[in-house]
């Protein structure tokens, strides 16, 4: 079975762990792959939305051919049943035989198994895969779905700082609360509960560094101050 990895790094490895013998190395063939195991519940996408995203230059004829030509390499290379078709119109992925990081993130979030789920998101969504010539569509969809697995990302991460706050365990909540900004460097809330955090555990120095960090973000890129509970929060820090 092989996985497909969209999550920091790109590309497709056997799940054993080990570099897959299929190199689907056209990054519009990755990405093709990424937008068909996405898929909704049925798994399936329509073929004029496919080459709306992938093939916008050319014409609907031309573009079909260009897709069913993408499609006959990766059954080649994948095999032949990982490419399946409903009817003339739908095509997608058999997540039995082509698995995917970003779908099993989901779903480990879904399942409460937030632990799991962060062993596996290594990084935003198809970072640094570049596709010539895709449409502004596919361009959204990236952006769209970055977003969205970035924010169930951090959601997870805060959740587990709470959860080891709660037991106590303050060393893994500086730890979770600290891999939260790193997915949401610009989330003033995430940011502030690692600068308490930090207060708790004694160091009065990281916790400063952090809001000043925070400070400058703020200034520098939207041109604000942090917000009357954040400056409240460290005005306390300081009178320690």
């Amino acid at each position: 079975m092989l996985e497909l990895q969209t999550l920091g790094t790109v590309g497709l490895r056997s799940r054993d762990g080990g570099q897959s013998e299929a190199q689907v190395v056209q990054p519009k063939r990755l990405a093709l792959l990424a937008y068909l195991a996405l898929a909704p519940r049925r798994r399936c996408r329509r073929r004029d939305t496919i080459v709306t995203f992938f093939w916008p230059e050319l014409d609907q004829e031309h573009a079909r051919g260009a897709l069913s030509q993408a499609l006959r390499y990766l059954r080649r290379t994948l095999g032949e049943g990982a490419i399946i078709a409903q009817g003339e119109d739908e095509v997608g992925l058999d997540r039995e035989l082509v698995g995917c990081d970003a779908v099993t993130f989901a779903e480990r979030c879904e399942a409460d198994q937030l632990e799991a789920a962060m062993a596996i998101y290594q990084g935003p969504f198809l970072d640094g895969l570049f596709v010539t010539d895709a449409g502004p569509e596919y361009e959204q969809w990236v952006i769209d779905e970055r977003t969205r697995l970035g924010h169930r990302a951090t959601a997870a991460a805060s959740t587990l700082a709470e959860r080891a706050e709660r037991l106590t365990d303050l060393t893994a909540a500086v730890g979770w609360a600290r891999q939260a900004t790193l997915i949401a460097p610009g989330d003033e809330v995430v940011i502030g509960r690692l600068v308490r955090l930090l207060d708790q555990t004694g160091d009065r120095a990281g916790a400063l560094r952090e809001y000043e960090r925070l400070r400058q973000r703020l200034r520098d890129e939207f041109q604000v101050a942090p917000s009357h509970e954040t400056q409240a929060l460290i005005a306390r820090i300081l009178e320690r």
